[in-house]
């Protein structure tokens, strides 16, 4: 059976640091209340707990990631914002037309403000 390895304070504070206090997948400001440590390789899914293996994300990130790995995260994350481009661009319109952006929808607020 292996042996958990035991992460120091320090060594997270230096991740955080190193990251410049930002999620490592969406660069949004951490802090205490949103940071929150995560497995790039989950353990789940073949990934150790050390440190070349650990990022900080926010929160929620880190929540709806899941026991995804970081690849199929992004995958899923490119496929739902399609999807809803998709959705709020009119029929027959270029998407690519900057002035169709969120065309006839109300403004999403961001999952958490910080």
């Amino acid at each position: 059976m292996e042996t958990k390895r035991s992460v120091t304070t320090t060594q997270i504070k230096k991740i955080i640091e190193s990251q410049d206090y930002r999620c490592a997948l969406t660069n949004r400001m951490l802090t205490p209340e949103t940071a929150s440590l995560d497995h790039k390789q989950p353990i789940s899914r073949g990934g150790t707990h050390e440190v070349a293996n650990l990022w900080v994300v926010e929160h929620v990130v880190n929540t709806a990631k899941g026991s995804l790995t970081v690849e199929e995260f992004i995958s899923m994350c490119r496929d739902v914002a399609r999807h809803q481009d998709a959705l709020s661009t009119p029929e027959g319109a270029d998407p690519s037309d900057s002035t169709l952006q969120g065309a006839g929808q109300a403004p999403v607020p961001p999952l958490m403000s910080v």
